[in-house]
């Protein structure tokens, strides 16, 4: 019975913890990748205004990233989140484009769109319970 109480206090504690968790590495790998998307358009002739769209995001992930860090709640994170994303779906809108679409998917576009959607999973499907 000791073990039963104990092991389900520990599966409750990890599943607090988990989205707290989730929340940072998903912030931290949005930081990742877009800076590294951001790099690579700067690398590459003619980006023009993709990469400045493309800093745009990177300045806004690292920003949220750094928040995270400091363990703001959801609420005090959710202004930022938003720039994320306002900066997130101007850059994917331009996706339609055909010479943005080739530039994107050379310079990783893929990568950010995954860590995008996980950190949008992370502040906006976890665990109600979870507020940190």
């Amino acid at each position: 019975m000791n073990r039963l109480c104990i092991s389900l206090f520990l599966a409750c504690f990890i599943a607090g913890c988990g989205s707290t968790s989730t929340l940072g590495a998903a912030a931290d790998r949005l930081d990742r990748t877009s800076h590294r998307f951001y790099e690579q358009l700067y690398a590459a002739p003619g980006a023009g205004r993709a990469e400045t769209d493309a800093a745009m995001l990177a300045e806004a992930a690292r920003d949220f990233n750094r928040a995270v860090d400091r363990n703001r709640s959801r609420d005090y994170l959710r202004p930022s989140f938003e720039r994320v994303a306002e900066r997130y779906h101007n850059l994917r809108r331009q996706l339609d484009d055909r010479n943005y679409y080739e530039r994107y998917q050379r310079a990783g576009f893929d990568g950010v769109t995954e860590a995008y959607l996980d950190l949008d999973r992370a502040m906006n499907y976890s665990d109600s319970r979870s507020h940190n």
